[in-house]
């Protein structure tokens, strides 16, 4: 019994942990970022090439440090994913590709919202 007990305390504290982690930083990182990025997505669709590159600018600094604390919890082919589209929408805006940089920042979007749905405190996540 006293196994259980403790089993189940263990249990708590790692729910609690992922809880902790989930609401203090993957739900607030990951509506930024779909905020920004629709946001973004319409800088592209008026072709405000200049605005689109600083913006840009900002999303790729803050997720370099985002990275360096999720790179501990999330999986690593998710992160890589999201640089590698990040790397490749930075190209696009600086060559003016309009229509490369709209579906590149789509696929972006559904990235971060992979990792919400990952992450999220679900039963189906839990069990």
């Amino acid at each position: 019994m006293r196994m259980v007990v403790i089993s189940l305390i263990i249990l708590l504290i790692m729910i609690g942990i992922w809880a902790w982690f989930y609401y203090g930083s993957v739900d607030p990182v990951t509506t930024y970022y779909w905020d920004n990025l629709s946001t973004l997505a319409e800088i592209v669709k008026k072709e405000d090439w200049e605005r689109a590159k600083e913006d840009i600018k900002i999303y790729t600094d803050k997720w370099y440090e985002i990275k360096k604390t999720w790179i501990f919890f999330l999986n690593q082919r998710d992160l890589d994913s999201i640089d590698s589209s990040l790397r490749q929408l930075n190209i696009y805006i600086e060559n003016e590709e309009k229509i490369l940089a709209q579906a590149e920042l789509e696929h972006l979007i559904v990235l971060f919202y992979v990792i919400d749905e990952n992450e999220s405190l679900t039963l189906e996540n839990i069990f």
